[in-house]
């Protein structure tokens, strides 16, 4: 449960999701998120961004299908390479930054929706 409460427990999180950069350039556009907890998600896609790069990333929360935009940065890349990072598609992981209160709840609420559904053995 404290892995939970840490944010350190990350799900799988397959969603179409649309980020702005903060350049407003070419690398805006849709993609899929892959995993997400309260401290950030992993975006797959082929074109990466600068590592540092702040990011806006719109998805839908399941269930309510309500929308909702996180502000982050992108904190690592993990680009197409022979032997694939933990068996991930190319892309990069987001860091969010300072997530409101009802954001947090909304992330919560899909981690913890998981775990209900994939439980864990003792």
């Amino acid at each position: 449960m404290e892995r939970r409460s840490t944010g350190l427990l990350r799900v799988p999180f397959i969603r179409r999701c649309h980020l702005q950069f903060d350049d407003g350039g070419g690398s805006s556009g849709d993609a899929f998120l892959v995993n997400i907890n309260v401290l950030g998600t992993y975006v797959a896609r082929d074109e990466l961004p600068h590592l540092g790069e702040p990011v806006s990333v719109r998805f839908r929360i399941p269930a309510t299908e309500r929308e909702i935009e996180v502000a982050g940065v992108v904190a690592w890349l993990n680009p197409r390479q022979q032997h694939p990072v933990h068996s991930l598609p190319p892309g990069f992981g987001v860091s969010f930054r300072e997530l409101s209160d009802d954001q947090r709840r909304a992330i919560e609420g899909v981690v913890e929706e998981y775990v209900a559904r994939h439980p864990v053995a003792p």
